[in-house]
């Protein structure tokens, strides 16, 4: 069933067509939201504004009032008729020098009192100013990232699209001038997570982990470790799985989601094959008495090549790894999969041990910590 084409006319599409775009359901209501979101963005614009202009237009009446008092109390002075009896105030000019200053001194208070009213009515308007600002746009004070650029970057893991679209989208709804790296960097920051790098060979043959990890060439090809400025050629990211447990732990609503595996069982009561936890593998251990604690994890991981170009040039291997404490219908959601570690190729590994090495070191830490791993590692040749 072909997906649904409707006609776009939103201000992305706009931009490259003033007709419009064709594209799929699926993408029109994604522009939608976000044309919906810049005009909530324009109309904020135009109330604050409006209110600039409100001020303005009182400060213009309380000065004609001002000097509407002003007028009067000038021709006030004049209201005592020369001919009248009233005593006329004559002031030599000893008085006059006296009473001049008395009577500037108090002006200036009187105009410092006003203007530290205006000064407060000011404060307050920017102080009014600055919430309608953050109502709009939120901004973490200590890094100036807004909090949309962690959802755009959320929604560009799950459609995929270029970090340039990124950047782009970034600059038509934000002044901070943030960059999908800045965000990226921001986010390793406050996860604490953060890729270690391993040397491997050129050619992909080992890691320069255990034995291997003092060679300076390659047992298998005899290829040098590093190049003329003293770095690895190629090197191999691994991304903790204790500190992405941890990070998951720690969340009330994961937690009860990796309780699943106990439940589970606990509330299993008949011997249909419905999941891992009905096979012989898993009986097995259990009767070895282990997985005795609710919070005990079970994983599934494989590692399998895959081309990466047409050309069929390079291979890359990733290690795969699924949660099986999870629900089936949440544990195979590409949110919740996990990649330890990638082998970047460009050839097959000829010793896949010394990339496992890592990831082997991490499982004996979890052991140790009366964690216990189940692991079935599928090697698809």
């Amino acid at each position: 069933m072909s997906e649904e084409i409707i006609l776009c006319i939103c201000m992305i599409c706009s931009k490259e067509n003033e007709n419009g775009l064709l594209v799929s359901k699926r993408t029109f209501n994604r522009h939608c939201k976000i044309q919906q979101e810049y005009n909530d963005v324009e109309e904020q614009d135009l109330y604050q504004q409006e209110n600039v202009h409100q001020q303005e237009d009182v400060y213009q009446q309380e000065d004609i009032y001002q000097q509407e008092d002003i007028y009067q109390q000038e021709h006030q002075l004049d209201i005592f008729d020369k001919n009248s009896d009233t005593e006329s105030f004559d002031f030599n000019e000893k008085d006059n020098e006296y009473y001049s200053d008395y009577d500037i001194e108090g002006i200036e208070e009187h105009d410092d009192e006003e203007g530290d009213d205006e000064e407060e009515e000011d404060d307050d308007a920017m102080h009014v100013d600055e919430e309608e600002d953050d109502s709009t746009i939120h901004v973490d004070d200590k890094t100036d990232i807004p909090i949309e650029g962690l959802k755009l970057l959320y929604l560009k893991s799950l459609y995929n699209f270029t970090e340039s679209a990124y950047d782009d989208i970034m600059k038509i709804f934000t002044t901070n001038n943030v960059s999908l790296y800045k965000v990226k960097k921001y986010l390793k920051e406050i996860t604490g997570l953060a890729s270690v790098f391993y040397d491997m060979c050129e050619n992909s043959c080992i890691c320069y982990t255990g034995q291997y990890e003092s060679y300076q060439n390659c047992s298998k090809c005899d290829s040098i470790r590093l190049d003329t400025n003293g770095k690895a050629k190629r090197v191999m990211p691994y991304l903790s799985i204790i500190d992405r447990l941890k990070i998951q732990f720690n969340n009330e609503n994961r937690a009860e989601e990796l309780l699943y595996h106990h439940e589970y069982i606990t509330n299993k009561d008949n011997n249909d094959l419905e999941d891992i936890f009905d096979g012989k593998i898993y009986k097995k251990l259990v009767n070895d008495s282990l997985f005795n604690d609710k919070r005990d994890i079970a994983f599934i991981a494989s590692c399998d090549g895959y081309q990466i170009f047409k050309q069929k040039t390079d291979d890359c291997w990733p290690f795969l790894m699924i949660n099986n404490n999870l629900d089936p219908s949440l544990r195979v959601k590409k949110e919740n999969l996990l990649i330890p570690f990638l082998i970047p190729g460009p050839n097959q590994p000829k010793d896949i041990n010394t990339f496992l090495r890592p990831f082997i070191n991490e499982m004996k830490e979890l052991e140790c910590k009366n964690f216990i791993l189940i692991l079935f590692i599928i090697k698809i040749s």
